[in-house]
């Protein structure tokens, strides 16, 4: 069996950090061996959920015939009350994702609302309203939507943690990095305009992977329809389309970095950085 074989059955290694694929009842494990390679005393700092609370988070539920979704249940049972910032950097890094939090808007907000009679769990909540929600009729492994208008914001829970774990290595493990991001419309118009004529593609993911084909990716086993996550020996890359178009290129080697930041400038023209 080649390396690539068996990186494709098991995962991939960044920087001696593992992101292993495995059945979902290693989930927590697997994740906990890629967040301690980055920081040794991550495994210390997380805190699990109140037996009591995720009891009467069931209780929440029981008169929708819904239960926690075993990935998400799995979380609380190791991390519901502290998950040593893992879940936090989302937005501007003042999300809560804690279960007193949860509990509490639950008790006050969701269910009478639109949330828990329509089978979506918050869990996520951030200060200027934005909700993350598990849609609890798909499965023990959810996928997980943003807001009120209920968009597709990662294609499972276990997916959203690992690629929250492949952020944490964006934004510590590198020393250069860049990104770029359009509007709706400006997404629209790549889509549609002279970037992607001749160009294969059926949905925005397959056009973002098709462009990116010539910089020999190994796609991450945790990418999805919504978000892509790839390693090459130069840079990482990830791509988020939840919205509109954010790419985010990093790398130890600045000169390779311009060099994709202007190649993909080329192609994607109204594409802006920061």
């Amino acid at each position: 069996m080649s390396q690539s074989e068996v990186e494709e059955i098991c995962g991939m290694t960044l920087k001696s950090i593992s992101f292993e694929k495995g059945s979902l009842d290693t989930m927590i494990d697997r994740l906990c061996k890629t967040m301690n390679a980055m920081d040794r005393e991550w495994s210390k700092k997380v805190e699990p959920a109140l037996q009591s609370q995720i009891q009467t988070l069931s209780e929440f539920l029981n008169p929708y015939s819904k239960s926690i979704p075993l990935a998400y249940l799995l979380f609380l049972q190791t991390m519901g009350k502290n998950d040593g910032g893992l879940l936090e950097q989302e937005w501007d890094g003042y999300t809560e994702v804690s279960v007193d939090k949860t509990l509490n808007d639950y008790c006050e907000y969701y269910t009478d609302d639109d949330f828990l009679p329509n089978g979506f769990l918050p869990f996520s909540f951030h200060w200027d309203e934005s909700i993350l929600s598990l849609k609890l009729s798909e499965g023990d492994n959810p996928p997980i939507y943003n807001g009120f208008d209920k968009r597709l914001f990662s294609g499972s829970f276990e997916n959203y943690l690992f690629q929250m774990a492949f952020r944490k290595a964006e934004n510590t493990q590198f020393l250069y990095q860049v990104n770029g991001g359009t509007s709706k419309e400006g997404f629209r118009d790549i889509l549609s305009g002279k970037s992607a004529q001749n160009i294969q593609w059926t949905t925005s993911m397959e056009f973002i992977e098709t462009i990116l084909k010539p910089y020999q990716l190994q796609k991450a086993w945790f990418s999805d329809n919504i978000r892509f996550c790839g390693v090459s020996s130069e840079y990482i890359v990830s791509v988020d389309l939840h919205w509109a178009l954010n790419i985010k290129i990093s790398s130890d080697n600045h000169i390779a970095l311009q060099n994709m930041k202007k190649n993909l400038s080329s192609l994607l023209g109204s594409l802006k950085y920061w």
